[in-house]
């Protein structure tokens, strides 16, 4: 294994649970000797990528410039705001734009909506790998083969009682939701709140995903939003394929106002 694969394992052991990490730690998580734990730590202070503070080691300054760089040159940036942002104004709830990666799937986007509600999941921050809409949408478009894999690799991710523990049930309800074409999620990530998602081309794979409290979302014409939902998701993908082959930018065009309360 590489020298800046290992230091990259380093940086991959950092969470919202695990922010502050000592080398002892470290070289015992990855099995490595102590030695080589302290030069890639040396290598990923002077990098800026971590800091040593309060006998530890945290996340440091460089990925917070990073951070900054994406918010204001992520190529996919002209295509998601504009979607996130149309979609708040007609719901006006809150809206997450989420992306996968190497058995994650991240909040990306978000936007605040104006129903009081608990969320737990914004933007940086990593989800349940088989809980919510944003994740099953994004898991139901893969290959069968990559998404048995997935199931089969992360069996410490499905204990909770609503993920199947077998993986044909598995697999036919990611079936289901991939004929859907969307995914609809009830107080899985948090109680309360209902999640409506669907597939989104953001580096490959991602989604967008509607939160509304039980309540409002009950008095909804959910049909009507999850068409509304599909159809503003096909044109963002529409925009981001043209984005990829090189094309010229093409402006979001927000649909008309459509009414999804039910009458």
């Amino acid at each position: 294994m590489s020298s800046l694969k290992r230091m990259l394992e380093i940086m991959d052991l950092y969470s919202v649970d695990h922010a502050l990490l000592t080398a002892d730690e470290i070289s015992n998580l990855l099995s490595y000797s102590r030695g080589s734990t302290y030069r890639y730590l040396k290598e990923l202070t002077t990098a800026g990528l971590l800091i040593n503070a309060a006998g530890g080691y945290a996340p440091g300054p460089r990925v917070i410039e990073l951070d900054f760089v994406i918010r204001q040159n992520d190529p996919y940036s002209s295509v998601i705001q504009p979607v996130v942002q149309s979609l708040n104004d007609q719901f006006q709830c809150e809206v997450l734009a989420c992306s996968y990666y190497r058995g994650r799937v991240v909040v990306s986007h978000h936007i605040k909506g104006s129903d009081e509600l608990t969320m737990s999941f914004g933007r940086g921050r990593r989800m349940p790998l088989f809980l919510g809409a944003g994740a099953k949408v994004i898991l139901a478009g893969m290959k069968k083969r990559q998404l048995q894999q997935i199931y089969e690799d992360n069996a410490d991710q499905r204990t909770s009682s609503i993920v199947p523990p077998v993986w044909d049930d598995f697999y036919a309800e990611m079936s289901k939701i991939r004929r859907a074409g969307h995914a609809i999620s009830r107080s899985e990530l948090d109680v309360g709140n209902v999640g409506v998602a669907v597939p989104l081309s953001l580096n490959s794979m991602g989604s967008i995903v509607l939160v509304f409290t039980s309540k409002r979302y009950e008095m909804l014409d959910q049909k009507r939003v999850a068409k509304l939902l599909m159809g503003a998701a096909k044109q963002a993908n529409a925009m981001i394929a043209n984005i990829e082959s090189g094309g010229p930018q093409v402006d979001w065009l927000a649909p008309p106002n459509s009414t999804v309360n039910k009458v």
